[in-house]
């Protein structure tokens, strides 16, 4: 009988340390695959209630509504006024009722309203296509992508001068608001 020494053993030592290696990197790349990715930031307006009204040769809406804001796993929610028209009053919507809902998907568009900034619809690109990336928001309900319309964050003049009060909030609590 002849012994064996450790030579004789490397082929079938490399064999189960490879395959230990291999059962080891599955593992981990099985448990990154569970990991939940972050969440894209996104931006919510909601005017609940417009008016429909004129103002000399202007034909359109106005109304107070809410910016709720997912931007890196933190979410915020913001007072805003909402005006929509034009001269001609061709593309409101006379005698509508419902709300008006608008998602931004660009994160600059949503940082610079957060910020305090106008948002003006002649600025960005606006669709009411929920799957057009090129726009940097949609129109989700109640606005035609060629109705003019102006967002200001705050509720007052207060707000254009010390900024709009911005308040944190669970990201949970908006699962209805935001998509």
């Amino acid at each position: 009988m002849k012994l064996r020494t450790l030579k004789d053993h490397l082929a079938t030592i490399g064999l189960v340390v490879g395959m230990t290696l291999i059962a080891a990197v599955s593992a981990e790349i099985a448990k990154a695959d569970t990991v939940i990715a972050p969440e894209r930031d996104i931006a919510v307006i909601n005017i609940p209630n417009p008016r429909e009204g004129n103002l000399l040769m202007l034909r359109g809406l106005a109304g107070q509504g809410t910016a709720s804001f997912r931007i890196n796993s933190a979410c915020r929610t913001m007072p805003v006024r909402f005006v929509a028209g034009d001269f001609s009053g061709e593309h409101v919507e006379v005698g509508r009722t419902g709300p008006i809902r608008i998602v931004i998907t660009n994160p600059a568009v949503m940082r610079n309203l957060m910020a305090g900034r106008d948002l003006v619809s002649d600025m960005v690109r606006v669709s009411s296509d929920a799957t057009d990336q090129s726009a940097d928001l949609y129109l989700a309900q109640g606005l035609s992508a060629e109705t003019g319309f102006v967002i200001n964050p705050g509720r007052s003049l207060f707000a254009d001068v010390l900024g709009a009060s911005k308040t944190d909030v669970d990201c949970a609590s908006l699962t209805t608001t935001l998509p």
